[in-house]
């Protein structure tokens, strides 16, 4: 294979993980206004999820579950934002935490900021965080 097509495929490769990005923050968008804090995990999740569906492995982040104070706490992380950095950081996400089956928190601030955060470039595609 020569240069050019190599770099062509990578180019390629590199878009096609993004493409699924800007459609499942978009449907994210349009059905977060639904969630409430005290909504179970499984009508949460039953809303959430299928808005994510279009994103590749690389582009999600994984659930965390751990006990505190007798209770069982979950994160699932939604894609909510892109930045055009190439990485995906956690900035990229917001987190939906339930405690015994329940949503008990929205975004960050219930966990003390995001771990990751990513350049900001001079442009910034999506950012779920400002008002529409």
């Amino acid at each position: 294979m020569t240069k050019g097509k190599y770099l062509l495929v990578l180019i390629l490769f590199g878009l096609s993980g993004c493409l699924g990005i800007k459609p499942a923050i978009n449907k994210h968008r349009e059905v977060a206004h639904t969630i409430e804090l005290g909504d179970s995990k499984k009508n949460v999740l039953s809303t959430l999820l299928p808005t994510q569906e279009s994103l590749c492995d690389t582009c999600r982040k994984s659930p965390e579950k751990f006990m505190r104070d007798g209770k069982k706490v979950e994160i699932y992380f939604m894609r909510t934002g892109w930045t055009q950095d190439g990485k995906t950081s956690d900035d990229e996400f917001t987190p939906y935490v339930f405690t015994d089956g329940f949503l008990t928190g929205i975004g960050w601030e219930n966990l003390g900021g995001p771990k990751t955060e990513g350049q900001v470039p001079n442009q910034v595609i999506i950012n779920n965080n400002t008002p529409p």
